[in-house]
């Protein structure tokens, strides 16, 4: 888990953070273990998003515990249309997205409670994304037009084979230019 601790000292009230993040909304403060809500602390974050600073309006009290941590928010950034082409940086962030959620969530002690409805919105952003791809592979798309040639194909090829028989046998009359029922 992405955190560095500091301990107030009733003055201070900029704090930096090193660590990768994909929205400032990712950046979370807790104070004394209470974690404060977004309105109650800036987020100035460097250009790349690989850390930044904490600002607070009032110095944290003296000897109080700072934690600032990533929780990166499982939420939709990318919306993928049903007709659109799938954007390849786009699904990659989307990956890149989610295997640092898990990672997160992998490397924090959490209740199971907590676990159980991180574990549900995963699951169903992962579900979303396979029908998604699936639909995109087989309905119009290259792949499902290679898909029904290949059914036809399957259907044609052994009533064309079949008409002929053996490569030794003769062909009667009424067959010789017959090339098969397609």
């Amino acid at each position: 888990m992405h955190k560095i601790s500091y301990i107030g000292d009733g003055v201070t009230t900029q704090y930096l953070f090193t660590f990768p993040f994909f929205q400032e909304s990712d950046v979370c403060v807790s104070v004394d273990e209470r974690a404060l809500t977004h309105t109650q602390y800036g987020v100035y974050p460097n250009e790349d998003l690989t850390g930044g600073t904490v600002i607070f309006p009032t110095a944290p009290t003296e000897g109080a515990r700072i934690d600032i941590f990533r929780q990166v928010t499982l939420s939709r950034v990318i919306d993928y249309q049903p007709t659109a082409k799938i954007d390849p940086e786009d699904l990659n962030t989307d990956f890149n997205f989610l295997l640092a959620a898990l990672r997160d969530i992998r490397q924090m002690d959490i209740d199971l409670a907590q676990w159980q409805n991180t574990h549900d919105n995963v699951k169903e952003f992962l579900e979303y994304t396979n029908n998604l791809v699936q639909d995109k592979l087989s309905g119009g798309g290259v792949l499902g037009i290679y898909n029904n040639l290949v059914s036809v194909l399957a259907g044609a090829l052994p009533l064309l084979i079949n008409d002929y028989g053996y490569i030794t046998d003769t062909a009667p009359n009424e067959n010789r230019d017959d090339y098969g029922i397609l």
